[in-house]
């Protein structure tokens, strides 16, 4: 039997078609097509009861978190920006 991870990557793999079709077509565009893909996830989770509320939040806060350092790759030991000094 396949496990979560194994799961995500052939959807992974499946969305990166879409995401080659669709996305490139400037900043705007490649944000309003993340923010369609969010939106579009937490409709299914909901509507499928795929996953509990808590389990949903927790992976999106690990996800903000990786895509902080996906976006802003330098020192990892620096103090987060923005943040209470």
């Amino acid at each position: 039997m396949p496990t979560l991870d194994d799961l995500q990557k052939v959807h992974e793999a499946a969305l990166d078609d879409l995401i080659a079709r669709q996305g490139g077509k400037g900043a705007e565009s490649d944000w309003a097509l993340t923010r369609a893909l969010v939106h579009k996830a937490m409709h299914l989770v909901a509507e499928r009861r795929a996953a509990e509320f808590c389990a949903v939040a927790t992976y999106l806060a690990e996800m903000i978190g990786h895509v902080h350092g996906l976006c802003h790759p330098g020192d990892p030991e620096a103090a987060s920006h923005g943040g209470m000094h």
